[in-house]
């Protein structure tokens, strides 16, 4: 990931807090900090991902982008969320191959209280799905 990209990723990061459901701010007393563990692979472990996203309420949380095709990326990322339901997306944004099979495998969040106190851990299922480029693996989750 070249430094232009880097920031961007991490400028992203930041605001998708802003894309949280419902009525609760970021900074309102039901806000927690989120750490999001996902990764996605093709399922045959071929070099196909080019570019992915991981869309959290509506906002590009983290941007993964190679020049060389890679057989998985991570979309690992922390932010804070409110009370209530909330979505995840994996988008395949850039692929050598279309479409392709891709897994994400037991993707975790870890909730926090804002001062850092371990509330619980989300594990959201295996989904495997056969994706054309700009196609997802979609979750859904409530806090």
């Amino acid at each position: 990931m070249s430094l232009k990209q880097a920031s961007l990723a991490v400028l992203l990061a930041g605001m998708w807090a802003l894309g949280c459901s419902g009525s609760n701010s970021p900074t309102s007393s039901g806000a927690f900090m989120l750490v999001l563990n996902v990764s996605v692979a093709n399922t045959a472990m071929a070099a196909t991902i080019t570019d992915a996203q991981l869309v959290v309420d509506g906002a590009t949380a983290v941007l993964f982008s190679v020049a060389v095709p890679a057989a998985s990326a991570a979309l690992n990322t922390s932010g804070q969320a409110g009370t209530g339901p909330h979505t995840m997306a994996v988008v395949i944004s850039g692929q050598t191959a279309s479409p392709t099979s891709y897994t994400v495998a037991t993707a975790t969040i870890q909730v926090f209280d804002l001062n850092r106190t371990l509330l619980k851990t989300i594990m959201l299922p295996t989904q495997t799905a056969v994706l054309a480029t700009g196609g997802s693996i979609n979750y859904s989750f409530s806090l």
